[in-house]
């Protein structure tokens, strides 16, 4: 046996921490002198000879021992073992070689300088996300207050040592994600916790309906509002993006149900609209927009399979918005619907992936195609003017929820690879009507709970004084509500009662006992008892009213004031223009969309002749007429008449 180089019994201790390397994961290219290598190196490491080895192996003498130096090289404290051996792959250096790397060994505390600096520890810097520019001047700062002298490195090089502090820094960085993080943005940070590292301690559901995942997403799309101007025309203005809120199943990835908001950021109310709506059984919208229609079995689960209608969830889904954190929701959720909440992380939709991913497939085959789509952000290519396009295609809100509603019944009828290539609905058939997991339906007391299931419970104290003629009524949201019932008798004045009403709606209340029995109907007094409004709008329309400093009196139309502030100041502000068409739609009014397109119909069909006191007018003639004009030109002759008379 020849003499060795290395101490035979450490290698055999040290190589027991090498990795074998699989011979397929080496290209076949390389793969026989990859053999020829490993097997010189055991041989070495076992024992044999020198001479033996060359000839078993055809690895010259002289190479062996290099072959072991580089098993024994380290990298972030691992030994690179049999991974040295792989043809044309580059090793990093090991840690003792390098005059950047040997600096940092004779002077430790420059390796904590610049790892300070760069992740902006405040014991070095409070600058953060320092450039290496910066660094690398501080770095030659603190080399001469250790004492280094000007002839020696790093000033004794043509870049200062610059680029070794670039490699340093950057392998630092790759070496400790967690650290790099922190000069990251914050949604980079936010993606980073809540990843995994590999291990899985959470399984998907494979029982419909067991758990579904609850979110909202703005969608990327512009749409127009119409608003009257002084002079009766029309004028159109964009809005504000609508929001979609949505329910899918994890089991099935099949849509039970959604809801759509035009405020600037959704709610509360919302949220439960959409929970409500994926257990009521699903109604048909009438489609207006032209080849526009639902697929052969609905597209909707509970049409499709009558036999599941009032479905009820074991556990729901949420990220911690302020909208599905208010104790409202948490407390409707659990002790109404009896369902558990699983709270995500705040910013990190990887926890919710499978209802991103639905949001993703939703715009690239829907909205993304329209021509008013604003992208996925502000440089995407599909963004073209999206405001000018909304406008010129006259693209509305009612189109957009038609739209909305057969891509999401398209949705359900897609293949999908999550659920081996079935559609959300077959694969939902197949689970509950082939394997047998039938979800839990809804009793009769549970049905009347759904069926308020988004309406909320108060307190209120009767107010009233019989001895000053003051009849029996209740304070709330700033308004009195009354009735005769409950104007008819005393006997409830001074007591609590508890109030319930549609945060949609709230123009008429219930009123019921501290005992539960129900008392009456209250309607609210004035203009908010004659037009239904929501919450949000009595707010607006209160806070209004208070900064004209208009007197709170009988003869008030503070919903009739604000929506015309809103049409007003809607010409300049989208939120104003989207509110005004939210006031609309509260009260069941026409919205100037509809009036529009029934002016126009009406002027298509009935006015391609006009005749005026024995004047015939073609439609050629009034078209372009603005409908001020064209009821002047109709009527002002006989309008004069009348004032005659």
């Amino acid at each position: 046996m020849a003499a060795k180089k290395y101490n035979i019994h450490d290698l055999q201790s040290l190589r027991q921490q090498w990795q074998e390397i699989p011979i397929e994961a080496i290209p076949e290219k390389n793969r026989s002198l990859y053999q020829k290598r490993k097997e010189a190196v055991d041989m070495y490491i076992d024992g044999y000879g020198l001479l033996d080895i060359e000839r078993i192996t055809g690895i010259s003498q002289k190479h062996i021992s290099t072959f072991i130096k580089k098993c024994l090289i380290t990298s972030q404290n691992e030994m690179y073992g049999y991974q040295a051996l792989i043809p044309n792959v580059k090793l990093g250096k090991s840690h003792s070689v390098g005059r950047f790397l040997q600096l940092l060994e004779q002077y430790p505390s420059l390796s904590e300088f610049i790892t300070g600096n760069y992740f902006g520890n405040k014991k070095y810097t409070l600058e953060k996300n320092m450039n290496l520019t910066t660094l690398h001047e501080k770095f030659l700062s603190e080399c001469l207050r250790l004492g280094i002298q000007q002839h020696e490195y790093p000033f004794n090089t043509a870049n200062r040592g610059y680029v070794s502090l670039c490699k340093y820094v950057r392998k630092i960085a790759f070496g400790d994600i967690n650290k790099q993080a922190v000069r990251e943005s914050e949604n980079n940070r936010q993606k980073l916790r809540s990843t995994g590292i590999g291990k899985r301690y959470t399984t998907n559901t494979f029982f419909p309906f067991d758990v579904v995942q609850i979110d909202g997403h703005v969608l990327d799309l512009i749409y127009n509002i119409k608003i009257m101007n002084s002079d009766n025309t029309i004028h159109k203005t964009t809005a504000t993006r609508a929001w979609l809120i949505a329910v899918i199943d994890v089991a099935t990835r099949c849509i039970l149900g959604y809801s759509v908001s035009q405020e600037f950021t959704y709610n509360q109310y919302d949220v439960m609209e959409a929970i409500k709506h994926a257990i009521e059984p699903h109604e048909k919208i009438n489609l207006t927009i032209k080849n526009l229609k639902y697929p052969p079995n609905g597209g909707y689960y509970s049409i499709a399979y009558p036999e599941l209608q009032y479905v009820l969830f074991n556990t729901i889904m949420l990220d911690n918005a302020k909208s599905h954190l208010s104790e409202h929701t948490v407390n409707k959720i659990v002790n109404e619907l009896k369902s558990t909440i699983s709270f995500g992380s705040v910013a990190t939709p990887e926890t919710r992936g499978i209802i991103e991913r639905f949001f993703g497939s939703l715009e690239t085959r829907g909205f993304h195609k329209l021509p008013s789509t604003t992208g996925s952000n502000t440089n995407d290519l599909k963004r073209k003017n999206p405001e000018s396009a909304s406008i010129k295609y006259d693209i509305t809100y009612d189109e957009i929820t038609e739209l909305l509603e057969l891509l999401i019944a398209e949705y359900n009828n897609t293949p999908h690879r999550g659920i081996d290539n079935l559609t959300p609905l077959e694969c939902m058939r197949k689970k509950i009507f082939e394997v047998g997991m039938i979800p839990t339906l809804a009793d009769e007391k549970m049905l009347s709970t759904i069926k308020k299931l988004n309406f909320r419970t108060d307190t209120r104290k009767v107010c009233g004084k019989t001895k000053n003629g003051k009849r029996a009524y209740i304070n709330f949201m700033g308004t009195e509500y009354r009735s005769n019932k409950l104007a008819l008798t005393g006997n409830y004045i001074g007591q609590t009662v508890t109030i319930m009403y549609n945060p949609k709606d709230i123009s008429t209340i219930d009123v019921y006992t501290s005992d539960g029995l129900f008392i009456d109907t209250l309607i609210a007094r004035g203009e908010f008892g004659t037009k239904s409004h929501s919450i949000k709008t009595r707010k607006n329309a209160n806070r209004f009213a208070r900064e004209q400093g208009w007197r709170q009196h009988d003869y008030n139309t503070p919903i009739a004031a604000y929506e015309e502030h809103l049409n007003d100041k809607g010409k300049r502000s989208r939120r104003a223009a989207t509110q005004a068409d939210i006031i609309r739609r509260e009260q069941g009014k026409p919205t100037y969309s509809e009036l529009y397109s029934m002016q126009a119909k009406t002027t298509t069909q009935n006015l391609d002749t006009t005749e005026t006191d024995g004047n015939k007018f073609a439609y050629e003639d009034i078209k372009d007429l603005t409908p001020y004009e064209l009821y002047d030109l109709m009527f002002g002759n006989n309008r004069n008449k009348r004032r005659g008379d």
